[in-house]
């Protein structure tokens, strides 16, 4: 089944993957037809299966690694879900939105592992991890992180650089009020200290 054809599913986007059998399993293959579209096809044959997908929470909802590669390069998704009905973050608008604690909801958004090793647990491996819901805003980035990674393979040094911009412009627009009373700054002063767009690229 084509990625078209699957967000034509009425199902679409799986909200209920946690409670459908049905949903999950499109959910999955979602996810696995999103990569297959973001890859060349001399690209895409050396990535493979790592992990199941975990149908309890969606942790991963796609795993999968280039053992071509030395160090091995994975690939791991998570599905993102905003059960709590935490105060969300726009990625079309970046209004920045107000929390306590840590309540709120990033619908998309990159990390790398450190430190971690294959299954042999002395082969150490790049891993980027990429945490997302299913919308058109998340698809774009996810697209764009993809390329990154695992077809232009930019070194985890220039990865972490992408990781790092996308974090600062987080801090610029979600907004604890107790941290900036704290801190001696006004949430009237916010839009000042909003950076302009910060392209992901390295």
């Amino acid at each position: 089944m084509k990625l078209e054809q699957i967000k034509r599913h009425p199902d679409f986007p799986f909200r209920d993957f946690q409670s459908d059998d049905l949903q999950f399993l499109m959910l999955e293959l979602y996810w696995a037809e999103l990569l297959r579209d973001s890859l060349p096809e001399s690209v895409a044959a050396d990535w493979g299966p790592e992990w199941a997908a975990d149908p309890e929470d969606g942790s991963p909802i796609l795993s999968v690694s280039n053992r071509k590669l030395m160090p091995p390069r994975m690939l791991r998704i998570i599905q993102s879900v905003n059960n709590d009905q935490f105060p969300e973050l726009d990625l079309e608008t970046w209004e920045p939105i107000t929390y306590r604690g840590d309540a709120y909801y990033i619908p998309c958004g990159p990390s790398l592992t450190y430190g971690k090793t294959d299954q042999d647990l002395k082969t150490p491996i790049e891993e980027l991890v990429i945490f997302s819901e299913v919308s058109e805003v998340c698809e774009r980035m996810v697209r764009d992180y993809i390329r990154l990674w695992c077809v232009e393979r930019i070194s985890e040094k220039q990865m972490e650089v992408v990781v790092e911009a996308y974090d600062a412009r987080l801090d610029a627009v979600l907004i604890d009020p107790e941290e900036d009373e704290d801190q001696g700054v006004s949430i009237f002063d916010r839009d000042r200290l909003t950076p302009p767009d910060t392209c992901i690229r390295p």
